[in-house]
């Protein structure tokens, strides 16, 4: 088996205990989850050693306690073939932990360095502080880094593709997020950013949205 699927709740944690002993030849994982309470990612017992393609569809669906992104490092180091690490983050509630304004240190995980990871997309970035921790940590050991997307918007269509008049509508919630999502890659992410490396940051449009910093 190369390709597999899994969708429900406690797909991550399967993944995490089951497949690398019962799926060792894997090269695309996709996981469709959800959580109401935090979950930290365990240190896998053994690797996905061919593993390429990992997509991580992630359903917040409580806003306490906060979800700690940085534990899916236990989860990418387990993968050493990594090519292309796709997070997509979707949450029923605003409320998190975010980095703006805390004045406490960031953590840092010891991990290990990927040589084969070339792209890194993660939808609905938002600001919360273990995000921002994994994405800089995701920076600091990889070489082989190409692409990093941070979308803002949550995936929603725009209006830049041509395909649509306006944007997706959002919210005044969603858009003082989007503006602490940004504020956060600006100050402690694009400093971080090689120049080999081409950072995409996608965030709401002035055209369709309010150019105000709800912050």
């Amino acid at each position: 088996m190369k390709r597999l699927s899994l969708h429900y709740p406690d797909a991550m944690y399967y993944a995490h205990a089951k497949l690398p002993s019962n799926a060792p030849n894997l090269e695309t994982l996709t996981l469709e989850c959800s959580t109401d309470k935090m979950v930290d990612t365990p240190i896998l017992p053994s690797k996905f050693l061919h593993l390429k393609c990992l997509t991580i569809d992630h359903t917040i669906i409580s806003s306490s306690p906060a979800y700690n992104y940085l534990y899916l490092v236990y989860f990418l180091d387990a993968c050493p073939s990594l090519e292309t690490f796709l997070l997509g983050i979707s949450q029923n509630h605003m409320e998190h932990d975010s980095i703006i304004g805390d004045s406490s240190h960031m953590r840092q995980m010891p991990g290990h360095r990927h040589d084969n990871l070339r792209s890194v997309e993660i939808t609905g970035f938002y600001s919360a502080k273990s995000l921002i921790e994994l994405t800089c940590y995701i920076l600091d050991n990889t070489v082989a880094l190409k692409y990093l997307t941070l979308d803002t918007t949550r995936g929603f269509f725009s209006c830049s593709t041509g395909e649509h008049d306006r944007c997706f509508p959002m919210d005044k919630i969603m858009i003082t997020e989007a503006n602490r999502a940004v504020l956060a890659i600006q100050t402690y992410i694009e400093r971080k950013v090689p120049s080999t490396v081409k950072l995409n940051v996608v965030k709401p449009c002035s055209r369709c949205h309010a150019v105000e910093s709800y912050l």
